[in-house]
């Protein structure tokens, strides 16, 4: 059955709305850092632009938020250099351009952190999720406190966390006295009913789900409603196995959503090795409508409005 207009409005991205998480790359200019877990292919700007703009009910682009990608380490020189060229190299009139950066607290400058402050960063990016390797905890933490430390004086910037699901539990502690709100990835690494742990029947009894959920309601954390394929083990249409856990989330922490598209979708840390961490990976081939349908029916228009504007608009102004 053909969409209706009505229905193509309700599903498509409003008017003032954020893609709060989505990569560039672009090697031949910005190459990668040579320890790095993987290699992406290209995706520039100009075809971030478009995709955002294709989602949109205006078919322009609207507010975007650069996230630094593993591939480039602590090398933000794309991303800030795409915040310096924003209004010449922007094709969408009046939309907003933020990033959230990666570095080591001991290597960035004061200057270079009121500089970015300036042009548009709103935090910082720890992620744990891009190998397959374990997570040592009192490192984390350790990451999480020093890095915090060095931003605390910008008052709108994030702590962002690509973690897995059980971490909330033994972070737990130390998000509820960080001095900055977190943004939690991709559902704050939970999983929809196909991708529950063996012995787990509902997503709200997963490792962590409680712990993420404590802290989203006290108002430490914001949940990024993004990359449903980093939760679900199916691989078409709109991951119909999120829709208890998006829910969910929608009833108990409504104003503490964001969404994101995760363009231009990679892949998983789980298919990684040494020896084809050089080789140029695909990129996911993600149904971007079919998943924004499914988000727009499962939490409404209410929070729908909350999830694309009101909240997002808060965190990244």
């Amino acid at each position: 059955m053909a969409e209706t207009t009505k229905s193509v409005a309700e599903w498509r991205l409003p008017l003032h709305s954020w893609d709060t998480h989505v990569h560039v790359f672009e090697p031949s200019k910005y190459p990668y850092a040579l320890a790095r877990a993987y290699t992406p292919e290209i995706a520039t700007y100009e075809q971030l632009l478009a995709f955002n703009g294709n989602l949109t009910i205006s078919h322009t682009p609207q507010n975007l938020v650069l996230v630094q990608p593993s591939p480039y380490g602590t090398d933000n020189s794309l991303i800030i250099d795409l915040l310096k060229n924003h209004s010449s190299c922007s094709i969408g009139g009046e939309g907003k351009l933020r990033a959230i950066t990666v570095f080591n607290e001991t290597q960035v400058s004061d200057d270079q952190l009121k500089e970015w402050d300036n042009l548009g960063v709103r935090g910082f990016r720890i992620n744990t999720e891009a190998s397959s390797s374990g997570t040592d905890y009192e490192h984390l933490k350790a990451r999480i406190n020093d890095t915090a430390k060095r931003v605390n004086e910008y008052k709108n910037w994030k702590c962002q966390l690509f973690i897995s699901g059980e971490d909330w539990d033994h972070i737990y502690d130390t998000i509820k006295d960080l001095p900055l709100p977190v943004i939690a990835d991709h559902q704050g690494g939970m999983k929809g009913t196909s991708a529950l742990p063996a012995n787990v029947t509902s997503v709200t009894e997963q490792p962590g789900y409680k712990s993420l959920l404590s802290l989203a309601k006290a108002g430490h954390v914001y949940i990024k409603v993004s990359g449903f394929y980093r939760s679900s083990k199916l691989t078409t249409g709109g991951y119909d196995d999120l829709e208890p856990l998006i829910k969910e989330f929608a009833k108990e922490v409504p104003d503490r959503l964001i969404w994101a598209s995760d363009w231009p979708h990679t892949g998983s840390g789980a298919n990684r090795t040494e020896a084809n961490k050089l080789i140029p990976e695909k990129f996911r081939v993600v149904n971007d409508a079919a998943v924004l349908q499914n988000v727009r029916k499962w939490v409404g228009p209410d929070v729908w409005r909350r999830m694309m504007v009101d909240t997002p608009v808060k965190v990244y102004e």
